[in-house]
């Protein structure tokens, strides 16, 4: 796609320094601790990454979809690795952002000098998958996102990889077990998979329009289709979707389950985030 054209369908995009945006946070409430949740604070970014922001339009969303692109400063040529970030559910980029993923990232390119880009998006709340509202954030994520990714990082060949929480967790390895052979890895924490529809449905209650709907898009009936890729799931033992992560890595086992202490929830996210980055990160840069 042309510059020109796609900077039309932008909508105030930005590029920001991200120096001093992640404040550090302290760890969380001592209830939330002990009922058996975790935290972490956040380290400061400093000038080793910049922050694109905006929206963009796609035809598989009604709405306008938010962005977040956290580049690398400071290196000889555009790096064409991305490690798309999908949230969990009703999450945005600019949550994402809030989180503190920023500076975690900046601690561990300090760390290992892993040079990639973050590429971070709405989640909604439509799962990550074709519904009968129209709706297609899996789509929107593989289809659409990735021009506005070439066009903000500059680079026209991107080596890809995934990154999912909760519900954007399940979204990634549905993205990964869809085209195995396109992503590099896949990295995920608290992933969002139901073991039946029946599940799901006492549970979420609107994540699948049917029981054929979560047959066309269930994560572990394919879950063999990754035994060749990076995979790995880390996820607290306090964590209701617990059951479902122990039946992908059986269903996969090359996928590498790591249970943690800790809940579903955004200090799980924290704590988990370093190792979930040094995953894929070692995964796009070591690949050929």
């Amino acid at each position: 796609m042309r510059r020109g054209a796609l900077l039309k369908g932008l909508a105030a995009a930005t590029t920001t320094s991200l120096a001093g945006c992640s404040p550090p946070r302290a760890i969380g409430h001592v209830g939330q601790l002990l009922r058996g949740c975790v935290d972490t604070s956040v380290p400061p970014v400093d000038n080793v990454l910049r922050l694109v922001r905006g929206t963009f339009r796609s035809r598989h969303v009604a709405v306008p979809v938010g962005y977040a692109i956290v580049v690398p400063n400071g290196l000889p040529r555009p790096s064409p690795y991305v490690a798309y970030v999908l949230p969990g559910r009703g999450s945005t980029a600019e949550s994402v952002l809030a989180m503190g993923l920023p500076g975690l990232f900046a601690e561990r390119m300090r760390a290992n000098g892993h040079a990639f880009n973050l590429a971070i998006v709405d989640a909604g709340e439509s799962y990550f998958h074709s519904r009968t509202s129209g709706e297609d954030r899996l789509a929107m994520v593989t289809v659409d996102f990735p021009r506005v990714v070439r066009e903000v990082i500059g680079s026209e060949i991107l080596r890809e990889a995934l990154i999912g929480q909760s519900m954007g967790g399940y979204g990634a390895l549905l993205a990964a077990e869809r085209e195995p052979e396109r992503y590099r890895a896949v990295a995920v924490a608290g992933p969002a998979i139901f073991p039946s529809y029946a599940d799901e449905h006492r549970s979420v209650g609107d994540a699948f329009d049917s029981p054929d709907d979560f047959a066309r898009h269930d994560v572990l009936a394919h879950a063999a289709s990754l035994r060749t890729k990076p995979v790995l799931i880390v996820i607290g033992q306090r964590d209701p979707f617990l059951t479902g992560a122990r039946m992908f890595v059986k269903a996969c086992p090359t996928a590498a389950l790591d249970v943690q202490k800790g809940c579903h929830d955004d200090g799980f996210w924290r704590t988990s985030a370093p190792e979930l980055l040094q995953f894929v990160g070692a995964a796009l840069t070591h690949s050929r």
